[in-house]
């Protein structure tokens, strides 16, 4: 499992725009994934950073979150 705050540190202060997040790697119920996305949502409206493309693709093993953001 991978650490969730690593992820936000690198939404926000990274130079990339374009992630594709594998939310299996920080969840174990890949089912719980709305919530997830929601709360790195809050923490980078805090953070003045915004999404400006977000889309989430599931099947029965994964869930795969693909985003823009402008820093």
């Amino acid at each position: 499992m991978k650490i969730k705050d690593d992820l936000i540190y690198d939404l926000i202060f990274s130079e990339k725009v374009g992630y594709r997040i594998d939310i299996s790697d920080y969840l174990d119920d890949i089912y719980l994934y709305e919530e997830f996305i929601s709360e790195i949502k809050k923490v980078l409206k805090k953070s003045k950073v915004s999404i400006v493309k977000s889309s989430v693709l599931v099947d029965s093993k994964t869930a795969i979150w693909e985003l823009k953001v402008k820093k």
